[in-house]
């Protein structure tokens, strides 16, 4: 996706399928529609879409910050310049590694043995692998609505003497 234009919803008028996308994207040999806005959802700030989307705390985000701002260092020296234990900045670094948000190397010391440094990547990459990993989420998370369409229709299709979907239970 260009980071110039920017990404929007958008629906096929003969399926019903959704997509994001930027550009001409065509479903059921239509170019799909933008889809109308729903003003009932609130667009999430910056610290919500980390938490929802990235599994991310405030406590990994300053972590992360701290990485950024400080460059390569070990979770010892991170350990020295913020107040939370090794174990947690630990497991905060290796989350964000897995996202791509920092790099993990490991380094072998002259004594002997090993120690793991952490170091920040560069802003327009970290960019980069947030975008795909956010779009691999919606993609998912479209996937999971579509199914609950699916679901929904095939029960009222499938009439019997047992409603399929309970809004209420009687006792």
């Amino acid at each position: 996706m260009s980071s110039e234009e920017p990404p929007e919803l958008l629906s096929c008028d003969q399926c019903g399928n959704l997509a994001v996308g930027t550009g001409s994207i065509t479903c059921c040999e239509t170019t799909m529609t933008p889809a109308e806005p729903v003003d009932a959802v609130a667009k999430p700030d910056l610290e919500a879409l980390l938490r929802d989307v990235f599994q991310m705390s405030d406590t990994e985000l300053e972590v992360c910050l701290c990485v950024m701002e400080g460059g390569t260092m070990t979770v010892k020296e991170l350990a020295e310049r913020i107040d939370y234990d090794r174990s947690v900045i630990s497991r905060h670094l290796n989350h964000l590694a897995e996202l791509g948000v920092v790099e993990k190397q490991r380094r072998l010391i002259e004594q002997g043995g090993h120690v793991y440094v952490y170091q920040p990547v560069p802003p327009e990459t970290v960019h980069e692998r947030l975008t795909a990993a956010f779009v691999t989420w919606v993609h998912g998370a479209t996937e999971k609505i579509g199914t609950l369409r699916q679901e929904k229709v095939a029960s009222i299709a499938d009439i019997d003497d047992e409603p399929a979907w309970t809004l209420f239970r009687e006792d």
